[in-house]
């Protein structure tokens, strides 16, 4: 019987000295600490707004335009209380290239719902260059991109997101819509969950 209540006294002040004591005031480097290293995984979805800019033959400025959906998981890991690093990896098109992006986001949370977020990411055009029906396109299959934008918390589980991306790649070439030398930028609005 003593040894139980004594393991018991044991486990308690292990539990007690674990916890934030009453009136203990936290310290900014507790409070980051606390954030460190914990991961979020989830999957967002959203509108995609590509604007493809090249020039065709005789020089002047040429383009698409178009509408399409975006979709794919992202994987976020705290680095402190604001600061974290995203990575995604996204499935989207545009017109007929259809693209597999995978950004690398730093993030930093300025307010209680609110965060931005930017870095480089990488557009693979995962089309087929070989197919006879795509005779009419030249893709360069890997390409570079900056990204910046916005996430809103509407619940502690969902969110919503804008963002900004533009290519630093000349990318497409489709001799169909005489673009030549096309590059990639994108506008999005999108949401979340977080798993």
């Amino acid at each position: 019987m003593r040894s139980l209540i004594l393991t018991a006294l044991l486990l308690s002040s292990f539990i007690h000295f674990g916890q934030d004591a009453p009136g203990r005031k936290l310290t900014a480097e507790t409070k980051d600490h606390e954030y460190t290293g914990k991961a979020k995984i989830g999957f967002k979805a959203g509108f995609n707004r590509s604007h493809v800019k090249g020039h065709d033959l005789s020089g002047a400025k040429t383009g698409y335009i178009g509408g399409e959906l975006y979709a794919g998981f992202f994987f976020d890991i705290g680095l402190s209380r604001s600061w974290s690093i995203e990575n995604e990896l996204l499935f989207s098109w545009t017109n007929d290239y259809h693209f597999i992006e995978i950004p690398v986001h730093l993030k930093y949370a300025f307010a209680r719902k609110w965060s931005a977020f930017g870095g480089p990411k990488l557009d693979v055009i995962v089309d087929n260059d070989n197919d006879p029906f795509e005779s009419g396109y030249q893709f360069r299959n890997f390409g570079v991109s900056a990204e910046l934008g916005l996430q809103h918390n509407i619940l502690r589980r969902f969110f919503a997101e804008i963002r900004y991306a533009r290519s630093f790649t000349k990318q497409v070439t489709d001799l169909f819509l005489d673009i030549y030398d096309g590059k990639r930028n994108t506008f999005r609005a999108g949401v979340g969950i977080v798993f």
